[in-house]
Parts: C-alpha cells; sequence; structure tokens
C-alpha cells in the first residue's frame, strides 16, 4: 500500500462522524474501507458475534479462499486503520435514534453516546436452529447451510439433506452429486406428504439419480467429536451415520431493536425470513439517511455478496454525504 500523506485523524476531537456503521463483518468492513477511501470520518462498532463463528475457514473470495473469517476480519480492520478516518468501537450499540439537528444518534453497551450524519446496519442475522436434539451442537461443524461455501472438501463423504422437501431441496441434492459424494440421502424428518405438490416431483427426481429417501423421525442428532460426520438416532433408535448434512436454514435478524429505533420498514420474505427493506441500488432504507449492507438487507447471504455490497453502500453513502454538502452551498449562496 502506498504512504498516505496526510496525518491521522484524531478521534477526541470528532463531535459528529460522518458515518457509523453497526456491525463488523464483511459488510461493515467493505463499507468502512470505501467511506476511509474518500476521507470520511467512520466510527464501527463490533458486538464480536459473527454468523460465520465456528467457520474454520471461508470460501469463494477471490484472494482468500480458504482463509478463515478472523483472518480476514482482521487483515480487513488492519487496511483500513492506515488511512487514519475510521475508529473501531468493540462494543455493541443498545440504542439508536434520530435527532432534532437532523443527525442520527447511538448508544453502545457502556452508555456513551455518538452521534453522525449517516447510518449503515450492517448487523447480519442469527440461523434459527431447528428442534431437533443435539442440531445446534453440529451446527457449523457437519451441518452446513452452503455447499459452495463447505462442500468440496467433504466430497469423499456420504451426504445428506434434512428440512422440508421441495424442488429446492434438489439443489443441494444435485450438488452434492456434482461434488461425486459416494451417497447422497434426502431425511424428511417424518412421513411426506405423497399428495405435495412440490414433495412429489422432488422425490421422482431424486430417486430417478439413485438418491435414498429417509422418512423416519428423527430424534437426535449425535455430533461426533473425535470422528468426521453425525450419527442420526431415528425414533425407533436406529441410527445411521452421515458424513455431513446440508440445511437451508431459516434466518432471523440479529438485530430487530436498532432498526425498529430508527422506524426502519422489516420485510418478511417467504424464502429468507426477515429482512431491512431497501431501495435500490443504493441500499437506503425506508429511513433518509439509514442504510443497509449483507445478510439483513438480502436473501443471498453469502460473505463475498456482503463484501460486496458493504463497498457498494460505502460509495452510496459518500454520493449522499456530497449531495448533502452541495445542497447546503447551494442554500447559502
Amino acid at each position: 500500500m502506498p504512504a498516505l500523506t496526510k496525518p491521522p485523524t484524531t478521534f477526541e476531537s470528532i463531535s459528529i462522524f460522518d458515518v457509523l456503521i453497526i456491525g463488523a463483518g464483511p459488510a461493515g468492513l467493505s463499507a468502512a474501507l470505501a467511506l476511509s477511501r474518500v476521507n470520511r470520518t467512520v466510527a464501527v462498532f463490533s458486538s464480536a458475534k459473527y454468523r460465520n463463528a465456528r467457520a474454520s475457514h471461508a470460501h469463494s473470495i477471490l484472494s482468500r479462499d480458504h482463509t478463515s473469517p478472523d483472518e480476514i476480519r482482521r487483515i480487513g480492520r488492519e487496511q483500513i486503520e492506515v488511512y487514519g478516518t475510521t475508529q473501531f468501537v468493540d462494543k455493541a450499540v443498545l440504542e439508536a435514534r434520530r435527532v432534532d439537528t437532523g443527525l442520527f444518534e447511538v448508544t453502545d453497551a457502556d452508555g456513551e453516546t455518538w452521534r453522525g450524519r449517516k447510518v449503515i446496519l450492517a448487523t447480519g442475522v442469527d440461523d434459527v436452529m431447528m428442534d431437533i436434539e443435539g442440531y445446534s451442537d453440529c451446527w457449523g461443524f457437519d451441518i452446513w447451510q452452503c455447499l459452495v461455501c463447505d462442500g468440496i472438501e467433504r466430497a469423499d463423504r456420504e451426504a445428506g439433506t434434512l428440512g422440508p422437501v421441495n424442488m429446492g431441496m434438489l439443489m443441494n441434492v444435485f450438488t452434492m452429486l456434482s461434488l461425486g459424494c459416494p451417497r447422497v440421502t434426502i431425511f424428511s424428518n417424518g412421513p411426506i406428504d405423497r399428495g405435495d405438490k412440490q414433495a412429489s416431483p422432488a422425490i421422482a427426481i431424486a430417486k430417478a439419480q439413485g438418491v435414498d429417501v429417509e422418512e423416519r423421525k428423527i430424534r437426535k442428532l449425535i455430533h461426533l467429536e473425535d470422528e468426521e460426520g453425525i450419527d442420526v438416532v431415528f425414533e425407533d433408535d436406529a441410527v445411521r451415520r452421515v458424513g455431513f448434512l446440508a440445511v437451508k436454514p431459516v434466518c432471523k435478524l440479529a438485530n430487530t431493536k436498532i432498526a425498529e429505533d430508527l422506524g426502519v420498514t422489516i420485510v418478511d420474505d417467504p424464502k429468507a425470513g426477515p429482512m431491512l427493506q431497501i431501495s435500490q441500488p443504493m441500499c437506503e432504507t425506508t429511513v433518509p439517511g439509514v442504510f443497509s449492507a449483507g445478510d439483513a438487507c438480502t436473501n443471498t447471504k453469502q460473505f463475498s455478496q456482503a463484501m460486496a455490497q458493504g463497498g457498494l453502500v460505502g460509495a452510496a453513502v459518500n454520493y449522499q454525504l456530497c449531495m448533502d454538502q452541495i445542497s447546503t452551498v447551494q442554500k447559502s449562496l
């Protein structure tokens, strides 16, 4: 990186930041990087809770394939800090509001108040765990939500999908077949309604490809600490060992309170769950001056997607800041 000639910002002297970013995952950090490149003052707040906390490696990220998410965040933060205009606040945000002056104000976990001209919500989502004993113990170890991210390293194992049987499930089935998994099984966790217009054709297509269909109810899942895979225990006490499971999880917003405090509209996507409503292409929410990036506002929940959207939002926020400044000057003429 070329040397920067400007002196670093003295954060103690800042009473109003250009942008407050809530969330320090790939979306929040990418937005901060874009804003740093145009010398905007930014405060980035982090609760240190990440959806991919159990992932040992991240994948499908150009130049960072098979790098741990922690390492990517560390490198990103170091590169942002070089510009000297972003302050990292390792605290969660508990409250947010718009004040009479048109600014935004947030309160962190220690009760400290911060003010900014714009807000970016990069708060992400949480995966909802299935109501099966042991499911959460297996999540992130041998239960995965994205085979593009976590598939090929396990292609030598028997694989299975778990959840509602429908045409969408076939995406996981055919990806497993593409990977060359030696055996693929659909676990429906109970009898399949053959009258279901989604389930019946999905089962027919899967069976035509040699895929097993297991309809017994699952009593519990056992994470194998010292071995690869999961023991699937059925209600009749029979046990089936599988190398890994792929599940398309239901997601919930990791932080609805901040969005609700600010008055941001939350919509319920039938496939992806609740999301912050944004307009395209700027990713501004229903509240002027409040933007969102990453998993909280899109049904394509992926590390690289969040990075790309974060960079876009950083540029969009800078554009709006410029337009605000232009308007102020114009009014003074």
